[in-house]
């Protein structure tokens, strides 16, 4: 990897992580004033209507998306024929939603689904607009100025919601609060970036885009599909409260889990994408970024099992103790679904749209019928049930990119095994003596944290991981350069 595509490969991805971080934290603060300030039932109904605006979205980007950046010399003619296709779906898919509102509020029961969807459902054509200003961004590894627009936009759309919360407006103070969101972006995307769409539209660009697009389309609906079906099934078999637990402690686990997946996954497919001809720096790289993922994500995550209670306690109230459990196990599932991720990545890049299509679609499959055999067992067990297929799906993964670039077992416990077994015997520790810890719970999480990482990165400078050295290196440098 040249010295250019080295800082270029940095900077994008501490732009990236300024952003993922940022937003995630805001976002995250901003959901603990209105979880305070609303209902589980609330959030709830909004996770119900969530199913249908991310089917939507997958279906309006259609896999274009991801075809721009990995195309390598992308037209302006292509990028005008997919936002016109784009702008297009747009206002048909919110037309079919509003006329379908009275049916899906009609399905679980709940009349004010109906207007709520139909107002909620704007945001497909505020998405639609900002796509291909985001997507260009994105293939010039621009991730600074998206990382400046997207934390304007959040600020701005989540302290709207916030002051209509405290004004009593309910379940509209989270519409509000997505509809602001998308405007304040679209705004500054189309007055911050001089790409203009040309009036023009290419059958023919269109049809070359949709050979490698039509794949990662269908895959897209069928991961939204999939990761919502969860949402419909606890929404219609079960309860909106217990959707609403559901919502909140799968929104507690992505704070981390997301943050680090987006960073790595948003910055890898172009990068991955630039040196797809050469299998080994590919292979070296993909190692590269395993490792470092393991090592950052799989303390994190560890922390939030082992401190859950009294986490959910500080920041949610009382009121939220139920999702101790729920969140607990779909953090698990976190240390499966972003190495997943990082895998499909690869796939992607050397142009095998078709392949992650048919793995995808085959694991997800497989996927629902864990599920739907785990749902006999409640909300426990239904949870428990998708940590598995998880964890199955990256296995599955795993081999398949294995044969793609020689990244065989012994190279997957190399990367993956050290910081794991660290991790997990920290943790172990830290639950066994916590029974010791008489204290309230803000000095438990902080006592409890304390201990496990102090733990964790003793045993990983025993053990010799190679990232304990760089990442510390890294920060001694920069301490050094500031001192």
């Amino acid at each position: 990897m040249s010295d250019s595509l080295k800082h270029t490969v940095l900077s994008g991805m501490v732009w990236n992580a300024i952003e993922r971080f940022g937003a995630s934290l805001f976002l995250f603060i901003s959901n603990l004033v209105l979880a305070r300030l609303l209902s589980p039932d609330d959030f709830g109904c909004i996770a119900m209507l969530l199913v249908f605006i991310s089917v939507s979205d997958a279906i309006i980007d259609g896999g274009f998306g991801s075809a721009l950046i990995q195309k390598k010399n992308t037209t302006a003619t292509d990028y005008s024929t997919v936002f016109y296709w784009n702008l297009l779906l747009s206002f048909i898919l919110y037309a079919v939603l509003y006329l379908c509102a009275p049916a899906i509020a009609g399905f679980y029961n709940i009349p004010l689904l109906d207007n709520v969807l139909k107002v909620q459902g704007i945001v497909l054509i505020i998405n639609a607009l900002v796509l291909i200003q985001q997507n260009i961004l994105k293939k010039q590894i621009a991730f600074k100025k998206i990382a400046k627009i997207n934390l304007t936009a959040i600020v701005a759309g989540t302290g709207m919601g916030i002051l209509l919360a405290f004004l009593g407006f309910g379940i509209w103070s989270l519409v509000v609060k997505s509809l602001a969101t998308g405007m304040v972006q679209c705004g500054i995307y189309w007055l911050g970036n001089k790409w203009r769409p040309e009036w023009v539209f290419s059958w023919k660009s269109f049809t070359g885009l949709f050979r490698y697009g039509s794949f990662m389309f269908l895959n897209s609906i069928a991961n939204s599909l999939y990761y919502s079906a969860l949402s419909l099934i606890i929404g219609r078999c079960f309860s909106s409260v217990e959707l609403g637990y559901y919502s909140q402690a799968n929104k507690l686990q992505d704070v981390p889990r997301n943050s680090i997946s987006s960073v790595v996954t948003n910055v890898t497919f172009p990068v991955f994408s630039n040196i797809q001809e050469d299998r080994a720096k590919l292979r070296n790289a993909f190692s590269k970024c395993i490792r470092s993922v393991a090592f950052i994500q799989f303390p994190i995550i560890m922390v939030l099992i082992i401190t859950a209670r009294p986490l959910v306690a500080v920041l949610f109230t009382d009121k939220w103790l139920p999702m101790v459990p729920y969140f607990q196990i779909l953090a698990f599932a976190g240390l499966s679904s972003t190495l997943f991720e990082v895998h499909t990545n690869v796939i992607k890049s050397l142009g095998k749209s078709r392949e992650v299509f048919i793995l995808e679609f085959l694991l997800r499959i497989m996927g629902l019928t864990v599920v739907a055999i785990s749902i006999r067992f409640g909300m426990i067990g239904l949870l428990a049930g998708y940590s598995f297929s998880q964890f199955l799906f990256y296995i599955a993964a795993s081999a398949y990119v294995g044969k793609l670039i020689h990244y065989d077992i012994c190279f997957r416990l190399r990367d993956l095994a050290p910081a794991f077994f660290i991790a997990v015997s920290a943790a172990a520790l830290v639950y066994c003596f916590s029974a010791l810890f008489d204290a309230g719970p803000v000095y438990l999480i902080l006592i409890q944290a304390s201990v496990y990482f102090v733990l964790y990165f003793s045993f990983s400078k025993m053990f010799g991981l190679q990232e304990f050295d760089f990442y510390f290196g890294r920060l001694k440098s920069i301490m050094k350069e500031h001192s």
